[in-house]
């Protein structure tokens, strides 16, 4: 998988949803492993804000740029750009497909 790039409030941001960036959203939302294989299901404002956090941290990461957006100042940029949050989870969606199997589960190993 790739990291992609998304735009909000005009600013290009990485964007990159791999095992890292669930690991911080688990930390940050306080969501377990086993809670992972309902992400995307009925998740409140909180959660998609942080899940997007998240992939923006470590798209940061990944890319070797700095990020410091805190979860209030992305919902700051989202207050100015409300369609960026569908194509940050269109993202999101994309990736989750890759790593799931027909099962519905996670796939351990999924391909990068």
């Amino acid at each position: 998988m790739i990291v992609k790039t998304v735009t909000i409030t005009q600013k290009k941001y990485p964007l990159y949803f791999g095992f890292n960036a669930l690991r911080i959203y688990c930390t940050k939302a306080g969501k377990s492993l086993k809670e992972l294989d309902q992400i995307g299901q009925n998740m409140d404002l909180n959660d998609a804000v942080c899940l997007i956090w998240s992939g923006l941290k470590d798209g940061a990461r990944k890319t070797k740029k700095d990020f410091n957006l805190s979860v209030d100042d992305l919902s700051d940029e989202f207050d100015s750009d409300m369609d960026a949050i569908g194509r940050c989870l269109e993202v999101f969606s994309e990736f989750q497909s890759k790593q799931v199997g027909k099962s519905g589960k996670l796939k351990a190993g999924a391909k990068k």
